[in-house]
């Protein structure tokens, strides 16, 4: 006979929701003394914590939906593959939607995870839609990448934050000793790219430095907007930069950057010689690239932890919640400084 999570619970003289508590590693901490009991009766009853995946809603699928950017973007392939591992981690299956294929048309995917009583949605998209929400009804949701100030009724969010990320890099620079940095944002009414120019700000502001809007350039999350973005700022032609000319550039997202570093190329500049820069992503990508880029580091793995645990929670009855996490810089040469990388 199968043992049940309910089973377990009684067994260790504790709730159900505790059970899957420890077993998902969250999202509510649980004392050492009930993780030994729940441990103990888990190994008593031979229980299989792949099970706790059924307890996602009576009637399960065992299916979530991803709703995400292009893959072409290093950041969001390296998170579908994390959130893909933990899903298959808890038995479930993934079935993925693309918004930069469907675009606007995003609605049949998600009428589609309606139909076939998909068990939940994790939004990592900045264009996830009123729309969408309506589609989806009561399915619960949980958006990444502070999509959830577009989400409303039963959704969670997993918020990285943008505003410090920012400033980590833009700091890094002025360690360097940079006094005009420029800013190579994502697009207009992009909630991500609003946080990180409120970083590039604040952090020129607050060292007595220039922060206006002739230093920012609004571009794509992408390898052709960044350079073209970097020919608006640094010129058309080839040339060596004039001394009225940022020697720094804050970039905001890592294949942003590799736009930067083929315009710099056009340019006959050099990178960090003639120009210095710092991204945010921290991909893995980013430091195969020629120089290595300085890159503030979304913890992935982590998101997709949080985004996961949050939607088995909502089968217990959990409200969905909302949770930031914070990135942390990787040194490349970039800016200016040598690493020693490690083999």
């Amino acid at each position: 006979m199968t043992v049940t999570r309910a089973q377990v619970a009684a067994a260790a003289g504790v709730s159900p929701a505790v059970v899957s508590y420890v077993i998902n590693g969250g999202p509510r901490p649980v004392s050492v003394q009930a993780r030994e009991r729940v441990e103990k009766a888990i190994a008593e009853l031979d229980y299989r914590p792949n099970a706790v995946a059924s307890a996602l809603r009576r009637g399960s699928t065992r299916m979530i939906g991803l709703l995400t950017d292009s893959p072409i973007n290093p950041f969001f392939a390296e998170l579908a593959e994390a959130i893909a591992k933990e899903a298959t981690q808890h038995g479930l299956a993934l079935t993925i939607g693309i918004v930069d294929v469907v675009g606007e048309k995003h609605v049949p995917f998600l009428k589609s995870v309606v139909d076939h009583r998909i068990d939940g949605v994790i939004a990592s998209t900045d264009q996830y839609s009123l729309l969408a929400k309506e589609v989806l009804g009561t399915v619960p949701v949980v958006s990444i990448q502070s999509t959830g100030s577009h989400v409303h009724g039963t959704s969670g969010e997993i918020s990285f934050d943008n505003e410090h990320a920012a400033r980590i890099a833009v700091e890094h620079l002025l360690e360097h000793d940079y006094t005009e940095i420029a800013c190579i944002a994502g697009p207009w009414h992009s909630s991500s790219a609003d946080g990180r120019i409120i970083g590039w700000r604040a952090s020129l502001t607050e060292a007595g430095l220039r922060a206006g809007d002739d230093l920012i350039e609004h571009a794509e999350f992408s390898a052709s907007g960044g350079r073209a973005a970097t020919h608006t700022l640094l010129g058309a032609t080839p040339r060596h930069l004039s001394r009225s000319r940022p020697r720094a550039i804050f970039v905001s997202s890592d294949v942003q950057a590799i736009g930067v570093l083929q315009a710099c190329a056009e340019l006959g500049l050099r990178v960090p010689d003639d120009v210095a820069l710092v991204s945010i992503d921290g991909t893995d990508l980013a430091l195969r690239l020629s120089p290595p880029l300085t890159s503030v580091r979304q913890p992935v793995d982590q998101m997709a932890t949080k985004a996961i645990n949050v939607l088995l929670a909502s089968a217990d009855g959990e409200p969905l919640t909302s949770q930031t996490v914070r990135g942390t810089l990787v040194v490349g040469r970039s800016c200016g400084c040598s690493p020693a990388f490690p083999d």
